[in-house]
């Protein structure tokens, strides 16, 4: 495996915070460094559709709109289906958009 300060000469010789570059390097391998970048992402975007998601119930419940059991027997429509499958689409491929970037060695 190349030297990650080779790669990305932009970085401090430690490998630690970035000097300056859109790609930074935390660790000693990409691999890792995509992983850790995804599971930020993951992990942003999963509590920001949990907080929207209880603020949308209680002000649901609250005036009435909807009790939170219904919450819990809903079943999408085939539209609705492929509305939520085109979404999930969407967010797999911001959660794993980090493994592209990963530099790609030559094939011996």
């Amino acid at each position: 495996m190349a030297d990650p300060r080779q790669l990305y000469p932009d970085q401090t010789p430690e490998g630690g915070a970035p000097l300056a570059g859109p790609d930074p390097v935390y660790l000693e391998n990409p691999v890792l460094d995509a992983t850790v970048r995804m599971l930020v992402e993951l992990s942003a975007q999963v509590w920001i559709e949990r907080e929207r998601r209880l603020a949308l119930e209680t002000l649901l419940a609250e005036r009435g709109v909807l009790a939170a059991e219904a919450i819990e027997k809903f079943r999408p429509d085939a539209a609705q289906a492929a509305a939520f499958k085109a979404e999930r689409a969407r967010f797999i491929e911001d959660v794993f958009k980090e493994l592209r970037r990963i530099p790609v060695a030559p094939a011996s």
